[in-house]
């Protein structure tokens, strides 16, 4: 072969590599003899093409149902999990089972929670237990009731109906023939089906992009920026940006931004971005959501018990729904916090300002470096302390052992809350008021109305002698009494003059 023959083939092999794969998920899926033509057909070249899921011998097996190891699997995939969790709790999972490390990495993601010690890998999954781990997965609150009517809705087990609810009242899940059919095995195909509901694009590698589907979006590599783009639906932080960084920049987010992964760079929202629901929900580690100048974020709601949470930037509402969580506003503004997980912190910082914080949960703590206009507290053994200024903050029925610290508070206790303390631990008692001086020590104002019986007026005073006479130079004496009506009286003193 000569060498002009040789140099052509060689600029077309290197070419060819080059180009771009148009049509990845039909390729993918065209590679598979049983490819399906029908309803599943999209969605199984789909998750293909992402990777989730692999067949085997040339098949994909469309119609086989799901084992639980496998959706294991396909979800520490989807979303790039690469934390693994102690599972040597779950005798039926061996070290060495191929699918160890997935169940341990779903372990962690809290999306499969196991029962009775047991994982049960080799087991098909049913429907219900798949919606319900995909709820996890997405950080769906837990619904009441659907949206919509299923005949066979009582046969949904009572622990996965608030999962189930929320899947299908969010619009993932239709059913057939109005059916659910919670109990049956969930196939390889219905399964893929419903992750494409789920997810309609994954974005794997770091980069810039300009582009976005319609509909909910997936991140799981760290590095990656979104620019100028209106996410139609959630936006996705997953599990594998780890310790990464993302940023946001002139994007809106009609729905969610569930952020899973992340460190204490990132999440970085900038520019004009809109972004109306952040759910904080990485389950371990140091997470920061920033908000820049510009940007407008309304609320933020950690939802998992990472290791802190930083908040930075203009926030129109906070709410730390996890339990045993530290959140720090560092040079954040925000209009209201609320505390409704047990035993969570927040920590204003210096520079920050909040306006009112409301606290719902026991043995919560407020740290106030900041400036904080109010807070108010129905739960027992909260602590709020820090050298900041808090303006008034009220201690309702519910708030026994309630401890305020910070300096030149005004502390309100309602009637019959009992064990308060302001600073330098002095009882406040219920229906009283304190005041914190400029050390932190309280001084305690007993209540001047309102706080206990209003006061009874004498209406008459009546003497039982008018007339009395003494000889003079006699050792001689006499008694006058006055009574003073009514006889509940406030004051029945009588001054002789």
């Amino acid at each position: 072969m000569g060498k002009k023959w040789l140099s052509i083939i060689l600029v077309l092999v290197l070419a060819l590599g080059l180009m771009p794969v148009a049509g990845a998920a039909a390729d993918a899926g065209s590679t598979f003899s049983d490819m399906p033509d029908n309803w599943a057909t999209e969605a199984l070249e789909s998750v293909v093409a992402n990777g989730l899921l692999v067949g085997a011998d040339g098949k994909i097996m469309p119609d086989s149902p799901l084992t639980r190891a496998q959706m294991a699997t396909i979800i520490v995939r989807a979303f790039g999990a690469a934390q693994e969790a102690d599972i040597s709790a779950f005798w039926d999972v061996k070290s060495t089972d191929w699918f160890a490390g997935s169940i341990a990495k779903a372990y962690k993601m809290g999306v499969m929670l196991g029962y009775d010690g047991k994982m049960n890998p080799y087991d098909n999954i049913t429907r219900e237990q798949a919606f319900a781990v995909l709820a996890r997965a997405l950080k769906l609150s837990p619904a009441t009731d659907f949206s919509k009517t299923f005949e066979d809705a009582g046969e949904i087990s009572g622990w996965a109906k608030g999962e189930v609810y929320a899947l299908v009242n969010a619009g993932y899940i239709q059913g057939a023939n109005g059916k659910l059919n919670p109990k049956a095995n969930i196939s390889r195909a219905e399964f893929a089906q419903v992750m494409h509901n789920l997810i309609k694009q994954y974005i794997s590698r770091e980069g810039v992009y300009t582009e976005a589907v319609d509909g909910n979006i997936m991140v799981n590599a760290p590095g990656v920026s979104l620019k100028g783009v209106t996410v139609s639906g959630d936006l996705i932080i997953g599990d594998g940006v780890g310790d990464g960084e993302v940023i946001l920049e002139d994007v809106t987010v009609t729905g969610r931004l569930v952020v899973r992964g992340g460190g204490e760079n990132s999440i970085i929202i900038r520019g004009a971005s809109n972004v109306a629901n952040v759910v904080v929900a990485r389950v371990d580690g140091v997470v920061r959501v920033f908000v820049e100048d510009g940007s407008e974020v309304e609320i933020v709601y950690i939802d998992d018990g990472s290791d802190d949470v930083i908040v930075e930037g203009v926030i129109g509402s906070l709410e730390i729904a996890a339990d045993n969580v530290t959140v720090f506003a560092t040079g954040a503004s925000i209009d209201s916090a609320a505390i409704t997980g047990a035993a969570s912190r927040l920590i204003v910082g210096d520079a920050s300002t909040v306006g009112t914080v409301n606290v719902t949960a026991p043995d919560a703590d407020v740290d106030v470096e900041g400036v904080v206009g109010t807070i108010t507290t129905s739960a027992a053994n909260t602590n709020v302390t820090g050298a900041g200024e808090v303006g008034n903050i009220t201690v309702q029925q519910g708030a026994d052992g309630a401890n305020i610290e910070t300096p030149n508070s005004t502390i309100t206790v309602d009637e019959g809350v009992q064990g308060v303390t302001a600073g330098g631990g002095t009882a406040v008692p219920g229906g009283e008021t304190a005041t914190n001086n400029n050390d932190g020590t309280g001084v305690v104002t007993p209540p001047t109305g309102g706080g206990g019986p209003a006061p009874v007026a004498v209406s008459a005073i009546s003497v039982d002698k008018t007339t009395l006479y003494l000889d003079l130079g006699t050792n001689t004496s006499a008694k006058i009494t006055a009574t003073v009506s009514p006889g509940n009286a406030t004051n029945k003193n009588v001054t002789w003059s």
